[in-house]
């Protein structure tokens, strides 16, 4: 098996040229390896549809690259190691770090960047609100699009934690509504803190880019002002992993 780095690759291919000839196997080795070290150690958000398409080209060009290359010498075989479909590319993870939090809008009254990192799932004490203020909005603006998989505001994790019941509008990456009407959260019963106000899976457009999502707060279980506030959010990364091809 044959493996070329990315910097050994570029620079073959730049000044030895003339060792590769066009249809030798060490070409469609060096430009498999090429593209498969491209997207082998990317990691990103969910994708957009263009990514997908992209994603799709490539195993198209792998498959075709393989094939000819096989059988270039008598008695090789080729084996390999296909990329995985679209369909399998979700790995949920925490959508709200730091940067996000930063970054989030609060509305009637913003808060200050300091106040709003607490609104991260890992915070030991959340946001509270003022008293007057028993329905705000917090606005979420994504640095990238992504496929949101999960909401919930849980009420045991932060001291005081009361969000009885939230709403959520998504929208998508030209800034138009992807629901026209607010999803509306379960209710969290208020003698049970370990069941969240959270949405139903179905109810969430997880197939579909995100860039910002509004969250409401409709009510609380002791009805006083939000407190204890965190933002477990999940969403969707793609994970490319690379081709493998052995010639026997």
């Amino acid at each position: 098996m044959k493996s070329y780095g990315l910097h050994t690759l570029t620079t073959r291919l730049t000044t030895r040229p003339y060792k590769f000839p066009f249809y030798s196997p060490d070409t469609y080795i060096l430009v498999l390896s090429f593209l498969i070290h491209s997207v082998s150690t990317v990691s990103t958000p969910a994708t957009t549809q263009t990514e997908q398409t992209v994603q799709s080209t490539l195993s198209s060009w792998f498959s075709t690259l393989v094939s000819l290359t096989t059988g270039f010498y008598p008695g090789q075989t080729t084996t390999t190691t296909p990329l995985p479909t679209t369909t399998n590319k979700c790995d949920e993870m925490p959508a709200i770090d730091e940067q996000i939090a930063r970054h989030i809008i609060v509305s009637p009254t913003d808060l200050s960047e300091s106040e709003k990192v607490s609104f991260q799932p890992t915070s030991p004490n959340g946001v509270s609100f003022p008293s007057d203020e028993t329905t705000p909005t917090i606005t979420v603006n994504f640095g990238k699009p992504a496929e949101v998989q999960s909401v919930v505001l849980p009420r045991d994790k932060t001291p005081n934690a009361n969000v009885e019941q939230f709403e959520v509008t998504f929208y998508s990456t030209d800034g138009q509504k992807i629901n026209q009407q607010p999803v509306k959260s379960a209710v969290s019963p208020s003698t049970d803190s370990k069941t969240p106000a959270s949405l139903n899976p179905q109810d969430i457009p997880s197939d579909k880019p995100v860039s910002r999502l509004d969250i409401k707060v409709l009510s609380t279980t002791d009805g006083q002002s939000p407190k204890g506030v965190i933002l477990d959010i999940k969403a969707c990364t793609e994970l490319f992993t690379g081709l493998q091809i052995c010639l026997n």
